[in-house]
């Protein structure tokens, strides 16, 4: 009996070693992909990207990790970029010069050195709730006569009313030596302690609509805006659009999201909008905040309320949901037309060289893509279990066969004839 068990064990072992090896074959991964969009290029020989849209938002993965780009069979690398506001500044210290007052202004000439660029000037003032207008003239050398006038600005502090302040001059891109400053006697020489220069770049955020609202409503003190938002998109920020006649104003905002059990909402974010008129003498400074910060949520019906108070309700044209924007910049390399595929919840996301090594070109081109299509080669992802998970019964029948088998040899083996018999 025990020659035959150690003849039978190879094959017993063998057979729940297959059940146990097999396992689905991965097909091609385009297969899994469920939509597909074609993508036109009419500008093949420059970096390019695609936006990002609704119809996309609603059928890819939260993160994007599932989007691919195709030129027939081969992969196009890309790489995703949000467009959010930029700002660079190269800041330098400017020493100031004949500080003082004449014609009851106060002057003073910096000296910027050097061949740099500047489009700013940053004052270090100690003085507090003021409102002054100042003005810079370019010159190469000191002493000359009236230089280039490069721009007037107005500064302030609104320390008393919380508004903060501006201590800038904003100038087109100069190169002067010499800056000379003049500023209306609001602020006193002793009251600017130092200067710098600075080339300032900045890059402002590009949005897209996330959906509707619709017409505001009055529900006692509040006005009241219901919206529908759209499926998968990441709203940012709820952007409200007031008459410019409307002034001085700052209202408490809140969200509320919205369903089919709690139609009145539970709230999930707050804040506040404002617009500040402030006048000092025949300076005027206006300071808006109409963009309330949206917080993540995957609500899709929202309610918006605008605490009034005891004013009168605020007047609103417009209130729009919105996204930031989201692109894929690619290298045509000369194609005129690719493909865009998206839709596959497993897919991880793609590991490119391009996207390690990416820079932004100023130039890049938009390219266009087409309404969304069914992918014709869909197929979707095969049963992924383990091949024993999607065939127990196999295994089970491997393992019940394996016992039978074994019980019929011991059995045979008990009754088989004894060495005495023989």
């Amino acid at each position: 009996m025990i020659k035959r068990c150690v003849v039978l064990a190879p094959c017993v072992l063998a057979l729940c070693g297959l059940v146990f090896a097999l396992s689905g074959a991965a097909g091609p991964m385009r297969e899994y992909l469920r939509y597909r969009r074609d993508v036109s290029i009419s500008q093949p020989g420059r970096q390019n990207y695609l936006v990002i849209d609704g119809p996309i938002w609603a059928h890819v993965r939260s993160d994007l990790s599932d989007v691919r780009l195709y030129d027939g069979d081969v992969q196009v690398p890309y790489a995703l970029s949000e467009e959010h506001a930029a700002s660079s500044t190269e800041e330098r210290e400017a020493r100031i010069l004949n500080l003082g007052v004449r014609g009851g202004r106060t002057e003073f000439d910096l000296d910027v050195g050097g061949e740099v660029e500047y489009n700013q000037v940053l004052l270090h003032l100690q003085a507090a709730n003021f409102v002054a207008s100042a003005t810079a003239d370019g010159r190469d050398a000191l002493g000359e006569g009236a230089g280039r006038k490069l721009s007037t600005s107005t500064l302030y502090d609104f320390s008393r009313e919380g508004l903060g302040n501006n201590f800038a001059l904003r100038l087109p891109l100069a190169t002067f030596r010499y800056l000379h400053v003049s500023i209306t006697p609001a602020i006193s020489p002793h009251d600017i302690t130092g200067a710098s220069t600075s080339a300032h770049h900045e890059t402002q955020a590009t949005w897209i609509s996330a959906g509707r609202c619709h017409s505001p409503e009055q529900v006692s003190r509040a006005t009241r805006i219901a919206c529908d938002l759209d499926p998968g998109v990441p709203v940012s920020r709820i952007l409200f659009t007031v008459p410019p006649g409307v002034v001085n104003f700052r209202r408490t905002v809140s969200v509320s999201a919205v369903t089919a059990n709690d139609p009145q909402g539970q709230q999930f974010c707050s804040g506040s909008i404002s617009r500040i008129r402030m006048k000092n003498g025949s300076r005027e400074v206006v300071t808006e905040d109409l963009a309330f910060g949206f917080c993540n949520g995957k609500e899709r019906q929202v309610t918006i309320e605008i605490d009034n108070g005891d004013n009168v309700p605020l007047t609103v044209d417009k209130v729009e949901p919105q996204s930031l924007e989201r692109r894929i910049y690619f290298d045509p390399a000369g194609k005129t037309a690719i493909n865009l595929y998206y839709g596959d919840e497993k897919l991880p996301a793609p590991e490119y060289d391009y996207a390690r090594f990416f820079h932004k070109e100023a130039d890049a081109a938009q390219a266009v893509i087409a309404a969304e299509t069914l992918n014709p080669s869909y197929t979707g992802r095969p049963d992924e279990r383990p091949w024993s998970e999607r065939h127990k019964w196999v295994l089970w029948g491997a393992m019940l066969l394996a016992v039978v088998m074994l019980a019929l040899l011991a059995l045979k083996g008990l009754t088989g004839p004894t060495p005495a018999q023989k």
